[in-house]
């Protein structure tokens, strides 16, 4: 993003992954592509929806899934941030937040590592497909309940997760 004002400028890093069920592959990949756009001069890097896990199969999410405080891709992101003196945005984590349920969670983190915004998607992506086919993220995951407006330095960053931005209201 470019705009007249200096002061309002900031190279923008955006990774694209494809998270699978290995959490310490997901967790690897994300951080070499990360560290890529931080040594190409981005200054803020931005990950996909549910960096850490890709899991369909309601049983195995809940034997991988942690909850935010012991998720090892926060850790890692968290140390990765500050050694690289950026804003991580990463799109989100699937975390636990008990035996049965939990958040897809997006979470800004600062060039010092401290988790600036947390961000959990509204808006749960629930469809029928034709063929009888049927996607609920409902089953597994809890909505959130507010927006989120973070500040990038003086850029005022709004956070969503992918269905989310169908919802202008938002």
């Amino acid at each position: 993003m470019t705009s007249a004002n200096p002061a309002s400028s900031l190279r923008v890093g955006l990774v694209q992954l494809r998270s699978s069920r290995d959490v310490a592959a997901n967790i690897a990949a994300a951080s070499a592509l990360i560290r890529e756009a931080a040594q190409a001069g981005a200054r803020y890097v931005q990950t996909p929806e549910t960096t850490n896990l890709m899991e369909l199969d309601r049983g195995v999410l809940f034997e991988v899934l942690k909850e935010e405080a012991a998720d090892p891709a926060l850790l890692a992101f968290r140390d990765l941030a500050r050694d690289l003196s950026i804003h991580l945005h990463i799109g989100s984590l699937a975390l636990k937040v008990s035996e049965k349920r939990a958040v897809n969670r997006g979470f800004l983190i600062g060039p010092q590592g401290e988790i600036a915004a947390r961000y959990d998607k509204i808006h749960m992506f629930d469809v029928d497909l034709p063929g009888g086919e049927s996607y609920r993220e409902s089953n597994a995951y809890t909505a959130g309940d507010r927006a989120v407006l973070a500040p990038v330095g003086d850029i005022p960053l709004g956070l969503s997760i992918c269905y989310d931005l169908r919802f202008p209201a938002l």
